[in-house]
């Protein structure tokens, strides 16, 4: 998505907003996601399917899964809210934060609910499932050239983050039984304990951000990030095919051929890229940080031992988590 830019408005503040994904089966992945953007507001958004959970398959619904039908279900009643509420001219703040997650929550439980209803008992029933499953990640954002803030929402395993100068920050918490960190959740199978679906039992997280003047906003599913051994693997990813990179397009075409070629899963990633106004004024910003995060983490990587690479780690997610 290319931005036309207008003279004090967001549009004149971001400079791209682009989608990565693929699927493992063509036309049933369980990913989807939404996007938009206008003069005050903008909005990025992945939906990741419980494919095991939502694994039900519906008659009324040309034999698609539950979580297939969810998370797609999800990024288009997303799209809708964020045109609903742009046109109420509401504010984005740290007092409104609630109000937004249980808007957001009420219009997706109403709307999988009549699918539910719908449904009734076509629905191929399996053990351990749910009624229309997904996690959800988005990031609703509003500002100017002197200011930006951002909400971060998000229920399930999907991950949002933020990427400046100063390295990449993950914004969002895991909601899993197991409370680990963002390295064992990597290789951790743990259970989610709060994801989107008919019954209603879910809550949308909300965390309010401060956004530098200058950044990159990101949405994954763990498609995208689950197949790194380490956090600071998927960073380097991130700036190592922007670096190789003459354009956004190009950027994008280079993180799809290289995720597809390691991941075993539907991928999906939102980015928001603000404040740089050049692909070449982007690279000179974050050259210094991919030599840094190379020369310090990544060359001693190869054949590290598990201590030796937890110890990397540890001194990492100081910068990682520095948004906490």
């Amino acid at each position: 998505m290319a931005i036309n830019s207008k003279k004090n408005a967001l549009v004149s503040v971001v400079d791209s907003i682009f989608v990565v994904g693929g699927e493992m089966i063509e036309k049933n992945g369980e990913d989807s996601y939404a996007y938009s953007l206008n003069d005050k507001y903008g909005f990025i958004g992945v939906f990741d399917g419980c494919g095991g959970i939502g694994s039900r398959k519906y008659d009324s619904f040309e034999n698609k899964t539950g979580a297939f039908i969810s998370s797609h279900t999800s990024a288009n009643l997303m799209l809708e809210w964020f045109n609903l509420f742009t046109k109420h001219g509401y504010e984005l703040s740290s007092d409104s934060m609630n109000s937004v997650c249980s808007s957001m929550k009420e219009n997706l439980e109403n709307e999988l609910r009549k699918y539910d209803s719908v449904a009734g008992t076509t629905a191929l029933k399996g053990s351990l499932t749910k009624n229309f499953p997904t996690t959800a990640s988005m990031v609703l954002f509003s500002g100017d050239k002197s200011k930006m803030q951002a909400l971060y929402i998000w229920a399930g395993d999907s991950r949002g983050f933020m990427l400046t100068k100063g390295g990449l920050i993950q914004i969002t918490r895991d909601d899993i039984e197991d409370d680990g960190d963002a390295l064992q959740n990597l290789s951790n199978d743990s259970k989610l304990t709060n994801m989107v679906c008919a019954d209603g039992s879910f809550h949308l997280n909300g965390r309010m951000v401060n956004a530098p003047e200058s950044g990159i906003m990101i949405t994954a599913t763990d498609g995208f990030f689950g197949y790194f051994s380490t956090p600071m693997e998927f960073e380097y990813m991130l700036l190592d095919t922007l670096m190789a990179s003459e354009s956004i397009a190009q950027w994008k075409d280079k993180l799809n051929d290289y995720i597809r070629k390691y991941t075993a899963d539907d991928y999906t990633m939102c980015v928001a890229v603000y404040g740089y106004k050049s692909v070449r004024a982007l690279k000179k910003v974050y050259a210094p940080r991919m030599d840094m995060l190379y020369k310090k983490y990544i060359s001693g990587l190869p054949g590290l031992g598990d201590e030796a690479r937890i110890h990397l780690w540890n001194d990492y997610k100081k910068d990682y988590y520095r948004g906490d």
